[in-house]
């Protein structure tokens, strides 16, 4: 992993770790309250780039929604039983929130269900559009170019799989 990729990584992770944080402090604000707030904290006291801060800011808000929309197959899946202990347990269980929520923050989303090299990803299984050799990932990282075609797009199946 090159410097960028850890930076972007440790920037995913501090990200989810302020958004946790305000979420124990004031579980009645909205998500989209909630990540907008944790953006403009990590603008003001982080060391990435607010261009930086924002690509971190689409990525955690394209995993919650994915998270959501698994639902309660998800939690009830043998995948869950393997992250549950890291911050993934906890974001699945705060996916509870409103339907109209989640509508609002799912709006705000391009990626159009694709993943590319070099973005940060949360748990999942991510198959190559090319080949579709899949990649699983536990925790948050970046993805690379697929390992057997070195094709860089990705789609990630339903977390409930």
């Amino acid at each position: 992993m090159d410097n960028q990729d850890h930076k972007k990584k440790k920037g995913y992770d501090q990200f989810v770790a302020e958004l946790r944080k305000r979420w124990q402090e004031n579980e009645d604000a909205s998500i989209k309250e909630l990540v907008d707030k944790t953006r403009a904290y990590m603008e003001a006291a982080s060391d990435l780039t607010k261009d930086e801060i924002a690509l971190i800011s689409e990525y955690v808000k394209r995993d919650l929604v994915e998270l959501e929309v698994s639902g309660e197959d998800f939690r009830d899946s043998l995948y869950y039983q393997r992250i549950k202990e890291t911050v993934w347990g906890w974001l699945s269980d705060i996916t509870d929130q409103s339907q109209l929520e989640w509508q609002e923050l799912a709006t705000e989303l391009t990626n159009h269900g694709e993943y590319h090299a070099g973005e940060v990803v949360g748990p999942g299984r991510f198959d190559c559009t090319l080949c579709a050799h899949s990649h699983e990932v536990t925790h948050p990282e970046v993805l690379t170019t697929c390992l057997e075609c070195n094709h860089d797009c990705f789609i990630r199946r339903p977390l409930a799989l």
